[in-house]
């Protein structure tokens, strides 16, 4: 019992500093204040608190994120079904399988700090990766627009939207890309809009939670990725597959 204590305030509070730990009370505050207001389901709260406590692990680049975020795509999955958002429930159902492969290539790349805790070591991309993947992206949501609009499914265009950024957006978290974070900002804007349009509130509550946090991200990235750097992490990396 003692390790697992240990263990769960070095992902989640130690090794944070003021300014971390209060981002993550406020964002979790957020949530549970958006319930009392604009009372929800259950479930919607479930994911919503699991989901931004999941996004300010990844975020500080603790491999923790992985086991929170199986609670958070769960409850997603059976919302995004009822409210017939189907490019959402296929992005979930993704997720779950390549969560699991994340944590164990993940945990080959953990970066040790001087306080025990451990960080992953992040990448960055290439300018030809950049080109690479805007189009991929934008190509990959017309297609898949186009082909939500014959099933019936709502909203089309942003689910197509949310889904294609959110797969790519996920290869790029597995991957260890610090880019990752350009594409969830867009990706929260998107569903901002697609459960404000829905009603949903504590979704909503969440994504504005998720979007500040992309902010966050990208910082904390971009010094993980000078960190990896700096102790000859990537350097080592250079011969792996993209």
């Amino acid at each position: 019992m003692e390790k697992i204590k240990k263990w769960l305030l070095g992902e989640v509070w130690e090794g944070y500093s003021l300014f971390e730990k209060l981002f993550l009370i406020g964002m979790l505050l957020l949530q549970i204040v958006v319930f009392f207001i604009m009372p929800d389901s259950p479930i919607g709260v479930i994911s919503g608190i699991s989901g931004v406590l999941s996004v300010v692990l990844c975020a500080k680049g603790k491999i923790s994120f992985y086991y929170v975020g199986f609670i958070q795509t769960i409850s997603y999955l059976y919302l995004a079904w009822n409210a017939k958002f189907y490019g959402e429930v296929i992005e979930n159902l993704f997720y779950l399988v390549t969560m699991v492969m994340g944590i164990f290539m993940w945990k080959k790349h953990m970066i040790q700090n001087a306080d025990g805790t451990k960080q992953v070591a992040a990448r960055k991309f290439t300018p030809l990766q950049w080109l690479g993947s805007i189009v991929i992206s934008v190509l990959g949501t017309i297609g898949m627009g186009f082909a939500l609009t014959k099933i019936g499914s709502a909203q089309a265009y942003t689910d197509a939207a949310t889904n294609v950024f959110a797969i790519f957006g996920q290869i790029l978290m597995i991957k260890r890309f610090k880019e990752q974070w350009i594409w969830w900002l867009l990706i929260d804007l998107f569903c901002i809009k697609l459960w404000f349009v829905q009603g949903n509130w504590s979704m909503v509550a969440m994504y504005v939670a998720w979007t500040a946090n992309c902010i966050y991200g990208w910082y904390t990235w971009s010094k993980l990725n000078k960190k990896a750097e700096a102790i000859g992490e990537i350097a080592l990396l250079e011969g792996e597959a993209a």
